[in-house]
This record gives C-alpha cells, sequence and structure tokens, in this order.
C-alpha cells in the first residue's frame, strides 16, 4: 500500500473507492472517498488496488461514473463464450471486452468479474469461466427465481386489490399460497406450509393467528362468512379431480357397455313413486306395487344404479370408492358422482328409462315377506 493509490473496499456492504493518503500506525491506511471523508483501512479490507493511477479526490467519482458506463454497456456472455474454461483476470477481460487495458477499462473488468454470479467464479486473485452446463443451471435458477418473484409480486397486488373491494382474478400462481392460508384458518400450527400462511397475513398487515386467517380468507372473498371449518377438518373432497370432470362429461352420449343388458328385466310398464320433494334432483330410489292376482302383492322396491354407467377399477369407480357415499348437510349435498351424472343418468328420471337395481316382495294377505328377488332392471 502506497500514497496515493487508488484502492476499493466496503463500507456498510457498499462497495467505494478511496485515496490512500497516510499510514496510520504499524499496519492500517488512513483513506480519503469522494465526500472528503477518511477511513481507516487494514490491507484485509481492500477489495482491490486500481493498477498504476494517481488521482486527485475530486477526481474520484468522474472515475466510479466512467467505469460503471463502461460495464452497463459490455456482453459478458461473449466474452465467457471466447474464454469458457480459461482463468481470467481482468487485465486479460479488459483487453478483449473494452480493446484496451487502462486501470480504468482494468476496473470496469473487476467490478464486471466480481458482480457476476453467471459466468465466472472467483479463483484466488483471479477467475474461472463456468462450464457451459453449470451456466445452463444457474440461467435456470436464476430464471426461476424471477418467475417467483414476479409471482410474489403480482399475488401481493391482488392481494391488495381483493382487500380494497375492487374485482380480482387470482391466478393459477396463487393457489397455493391461499391453500396455505385456508390450511392454516382450518387446522392452526399444525397446517404443514404454517410459515408461508403467515408470511401472506404479514403481507395483508393482520396477526399470524388462524382466527386472523379465516377472518383474511373471508374478506378475499375466498371463504364465505359461514364457511365450514368441521367439513373443511373432515377432508371430505368437495370438488373432483379434472381427470374425473372429464370422463364423465361426455359418459351421458357415449355410455359404456351395459354388462346386464341381456338380462336387465323390463319394469317400465310399473308405476314408480319417489317421496322426493319438487326439488331434488339427484332421485335414487322409488316404489312401484304390483297386484298378482292371487291376493298376494309384489312391492317392488328400485334403486338407481350407477354401475350402469361405469366399467370396474376405471376412473369413476375408483372416485366412487374413495368418497364411498354422497354427503348430506344444511348447506348442500357432496355427491359421491360428478354432478353431470348423479342428477342425470344416474338418477331415476321421470319418463325415461332409467336403469335400477329392483328388489321384488312378495307379500302374502297379512303383509308378510312370501319371498324376494333382485334383478338388474329397466324402470320408468
Amino acid at each position: 500500500m502506497e500514497r496515493g493509490q487508488v484502492v476499493e473496499f466496503r463500507h456498510q456492504g457498499l462497495r467505494r473507492l478511496a485515496i490512500l493518503d497516510r499510514p496510520e500506525g504499524k499496519k492500517c491506511w488512513v483513506a480519503i472517498d469522494p465526500q472528503g471523508r477518511n477511513h481507516t483501512l487494514y490491507p484485509r479490507d481492500v477489495t482491490y488496488t486500481v493498477g498504476q493511477l494517481r488521482l486527485d479526490v475530486d477526481e474520484l467519482s468522474s472515475f466510479c461514473t466512467h467505469s460503471q458506463a463502461l460495464c452497463d454497456g459490455a456482453d459478458l456472455e461473449v466474452a465467457w463464450e471466447l474464454l469458457c474454461g480459461e482463468v481470467v483476470t481482468p487485465t486479460v477481460l479488459a483487453d478483449l471486452v473494452f480493446g484496451e487495458a487502462t486501470p480504468l477499462h482494468q476496473y470496469a473488468a473487476h467490478l464486471l468479474l466480481s458482480e457476476d454470479k453467471l459466468y465466472f467464479k472467483q479463483k484466488g486473485d483471479a477467475y474461472e469461466a463456468r462450464p457451459a452446463a453449470q451456466v445452463a443451471e444457474l440461467k435456470h435458477q436464476l430464471a426461476r427465481q424471477t418467475q417467483r418473484q414476479q409471482e410474489q409480486a403480482g399475488f401481493q397486488e391482488r392481494l391488495r386489490q381483493a382487500l380494497a373491494h375492487q374485482p380480482v382474478t387470482w391466478e393459477g400462481s396463487d393457489r397455493p399460497r391461499l391453500e396455505a392460508l385456508e390450511q392454516f384458518a382450518t387446522v392452526g400450527e399444525q397446517a404443514p406450509r404454517a410459515q408461508a400462511a403467515a408470511e401472506v397475513l404479514t403481507q395483508a398487515g393482520r396477526p399470524a393467528t388462524p382466527e386472523a386467517a379465516h377472518l383474511l380468507l373471508i374478506d378475499l372473498g375466498v371463504w364465505s362468512l359461514h364457511e365450514n371449518l368441521a367439513l373443511r377438518r373432515s377432508q371430505v373432497p368437495v370438488t373432483f379431480p379434472p381427470r374425473v370432470l372429464d370422463v364423465s362429461l361426455p359418459c351421458p352420449q357415449s355410455p359404456p357397455p351395459d354388462p346386464d343388458a341381456q338380462h336387465r328385466l323390463d319394469l317400465t310398464g310399473l308405476k314408480v313413486y319417489t317421496i322426493d320433494d319438487a326439488s331434488t334432483r339427484e332421485i335414487d330410489d322409488g316404489l312401484s306395487l304390483e297386484d298378482l292376482g292371487n291376493g298376494q302383492q309384489r312391492l317392488w322396491i328400485h334403486i338407481a344404479d350407477p354401475g350402469r354407467w361405469l366399467t370396474p377399477g376405471d376412473v369413476l369407480d375408483q372416485e366412487a370408492r374413495r368418497r364411498s357415499t354422497s354427503l348430506y348437510l344444511p348447506t348442500g349435498t357432496i355427491p359421491m358422482f360428478p354432478e353431470v351424472l348423479a342428477t342425470g343418468p344416474m338418477s331415476l328420471a321421470q319418463g325415461q328409462d332409467c336403469p335400477a337395481l329392483s328388489f321384488g316382495v312378495v307379500l302374502d294377505e297379512t303383509g308378510a315377506i312370501a319371498s324376494y328377488d333382485l334383478y338388474a332392471s329397466r324402470v320408468r
């Protein structure tokens, strides 16, 4: 270290230039920055020495500005392609990128190399060009990081709009954050992504509690005022996966083969009665009474046959096994099959031929059961 040298150092995390003015003690030097402030530097504090350059303090600001301007116009990727696999110094890079290696250009090259996180990595006092595969992976990571930052910024803007009662269309990338909030509001600290929910609550200016998450979801219009938390805690699926819906929609027009077609009993001549009210759309059972003419009657109990519309082991069958039953709640019904099937061909619709499972129960004169049979049938 010599008097008059231009050196680079870090002050409060920021890169600074200063001119060495005088020694202080055995190891330290006092350096003056462009604003005329003194800094006491140890040799270990110096991150770069600007070659054989002597400047006045009032010239330092201009030197910094010019070096940054050179960096802004440089294409480091082209230099990396030419230097791939080689060890590079600021002098070599300055000559390649700028066509000359003056102290100014060398310092600009030093800035490019020391701030770069993609093409070069430091190796002692020099830098080594990264392999192409490593650069490709770093680019991918950088792109993903940029995407996450953009998604986060977009979510924060939509969060602000929703809380200001402005119309909002949530993006697919918002779903994980909203789901984390729903889980936290439902099960509290045991939620697998409680930390992600806490971050959303902080962004919204709310305390990180399940109660606050519940209120925020209502304010955002994601939950209703009387959201059924007991249902959510039960983990009963309230919607159907896309793959199930994709199979269900064409099913009424293109049904699978009926495995019972050859022996399905035709009972369309019987009058079928149901005990559902006029608003019921999923009619799954009905009754008929047949006079046998010998003092006996046959009571028919007809159950809608959803097996007609699926094949054992297919997507619909697997989903029905997972759900086991339709769930009837004061707030509505959660069907075992998608609505297009449950209220359509799987229902005993009036005026239509419907596949059913029919129990024929013969009653004697006293009303006791004399015999019974079970048939795959068609009713109307």
